[in-house]
C-alpha cells in the first residue's frame, strides 16, 4: 500500500485564512504532508498561486452556504452554488459531478446557529451516490469534542442506506498551529502523488482517517487482496492489518495516548470484532450486503476514543 498523509481542507488570504498560498504550501510541506487541497470559502482566486513544485496541491472550493458547506475537488468549470437552497441541492451537485468534481461534506455535525450559522449540515439532498466523502473528523481530535463523536454517526447512517462514500479528515488549516491534536487523511495512491491520482483514489474510497497514527487493512479472500473500497465476496476473508503506532508521533501534542483495540464494525455501527491494537491478520465471516471498516481504537486523556477510521469495503449484494 501506497499511503501517503494528506490534508484535504486548507483556508488562505483569498477567504478567511491567513496564509499566503505559498506560506500555506511551506507549511504543509514542513508538517510532512505529502498534499493538500486548497478550498477558500467561495473564490478559487488562489488557484493561480498553487505551486506543486513545493506541494502537490487540489484545487478546490468550499461552497459556504446557510444551509451547509460543501467541498468541491477538481471541478474546473464554474458552478453557480449562490442560488444553492436545500430543496435544489441535488442539481447543484449532479452539475459539479459533470464537470469533474469530486464532492465532500465538510464538518456535518459542527455546531450550527447561532454560534455558526451554516456550520451544520442542513442541505436535503436526495441521492447522496453524487457525493464522494464525508468529513468524520474534523478540527481538533482532542477527546471534548462532540462533534468528532457525531460525525461517525452520521456517516455510518448514509453506509447503512446503501450509499458508498469515503472517510476523511479535514483540520480546516487556516493559520499556523496554535496547540491542539490535528490529523491527517491517508489516501492509498497510485503512481505519482498529484492532483489526478488523488482525486481517483478518494472517489475509489481508498482513505483512512487518522489522529497521526499509521493504520490500514486489506481483505484477502477467493485468492486475491482487496482494498479499501472495492467489493469482496461474502464468506470467510482474511483481514490484513497495517499499523505503525509510531507514525507521525512528533506531530502530536502532549496527550496521554495508549492503543487498545482493532475493532470491525459493520451495519448499525456493531462491532463484528475485537482484537489487539497489535495484530497483523484476523479471520471473519463477510455477509451479504453488509459494509465493514477497520478502526484503531484507545484512550486520549483517559477517554475511550477511535484514533483511526478505515473507509469500508462492500459486500456484494
Amino acid at each position: 500500500m501506497s499511503m501517503y498523509p494528506c490534508e484535504l481542507h486548507c483556508h488562505s488570504v483569498h477567504s478567511d485564512g491567513s496564509f499566503q498560498i505559498s506560506e500555506l504550501q511551506q507549511a504543509a510541506r514542513a508538517d510532512d504532508l505529502a498534499l493538500i487541497a486548497l478550498t477558500d470559502h467561495n473564490t478559487v482566486s488562489g488557484w493561480d498561486d498553487l505551486d506543486d513544485g513545493i506541494i502537490p496541491a487540489i484545487r478546490g472550493i468550499e461552497w459556504t452556504t446557510y444551509f451547509g458547506h460543501i467541498l468541491v475537488l477538481g471541478c474546473k468549470d464554474f458552478v453557480d452554488w449562490r442560488d444553492a437552497r436545500p430543496y435544489n441541492i441535488d442539481c447543484k451537485l449532479s452539475e459539479a459531478r459533470e464537470k469533474g468534481g469530486v464532492i465532500g461534506i465538510a464538518h456535518p455535525c459542527q455546531i450550527g446557529s447561532p454560534v455558526c450559522t451554516g456550520g451544520r449540515f442542513e442541505f436535503e439532498i436526495e441521492d447522496w451516490s453524487l457525493v464522494d466523502y464525508v468529513e468524520v473528523l474534523h478540527d481538533d481530535l482532542r477527546a471534548f469534542s462532540n462533534e468528532n463523536d457525531n460525525a461517525p454517526v452520521f456517516w455510518t447512517n448514509l453506509l447503512d442506506r446503501g450509499f458508498k462514500l469515503a472517510a476523511v479528515y479535514g483540520r480546516d488549516w487556516h493559520a499556523y498551529s496554535r496547540g491542539g491534536h490535528y490529523g491527517v487523511t491517508y489516501i492509498d495512491i497510485d503512481g505519482e502523488v498529484n492532483e489526478a491520482n488523488a482525486l481517483e483514489a478518494i472517489k475509489a474510497g481508498r482513505t483512512v482517517v487518522s489522529g497521526g497514527f499509521g493504520f490500514s487493512v486489506k481483505v484477502a479472500a477467493n485468492g486475491r487482496e482487496y482494498r479499501l473500497g472495492e467489493t469482496v465476496p461474502e464468506g470467510e476473508a482474511e483481514l490484513l492489518f497495517d499499523v505503525d503506532l509510531s507514525s507521525r508521533g512528533d506531530k502530536l501534542s502532549d496527550e496521554r495516548l495508549e492503543f487498545t483495540s482493532i475493532k470491525i464494525f459493520t451495519n448499525g455501527g456493531e462491532v463484528a470484532l475485537e482484537i489487539p491494537c497489535d495484530s497483523k491478520s484476523a479471520k471473519l465471516i463477510l455477509e451479504k450486503g453488509k459494509w465493514y471498516r477497520a478502526e484503531l481504537w484507545g484512550f486520549i486523556d483517559g477517554f475511550n476514543k477511535h484514533m483511526a477510521i478505515t473507509s469500508p469495503v462492500y459486500c456484494e449484494y
